[in-house]
């Protein structure tokens, strides 16, 4: 869109922020020529709501990822922790 918008950003932020500035303007060069669409602010809502979507998409995967690997935790907690009782059951008794 060729307007600068001042951030406050820290310092080990700012190549996200440059990075996320050229995939903005990258995507809505792209909806420009690919949709015909002239206006600057239909193209800006276009890439606003692609990005917002590819960000729930990624949330939902991550938290699906997060509960699998709970899931198989769960399960190698419980059969070490059969594993131990067994040996405990299965040794000689201390004197």
């Amino acid at each position: 869109m060729n307007r600068p918008y001042p951030l406050l950003v820290r310092g080990d932020e700012e190549e996200s922020v440059r990075n996320a500035a050229k995939l903005i303007n990258d995507r809505i060069k792209v909806y420009k020529e690919k949709f015909s669409v002239q206006d600057e602010m239909d193209l800006v809502v276009m890439c606003c709501l692609e990005l917002a979507t590819d960000n729930l998409n990624q949330a939902q995967r991550s938290k699906t990822g997060f509960q699998a690997a709970m899931e198989a935790l769960d399960k190698l907690d419980s059969a070490l922790n059969n594993a131990i009782l067994t040996m405990e059951e299965s040794a000689p008794a201390a004197r």
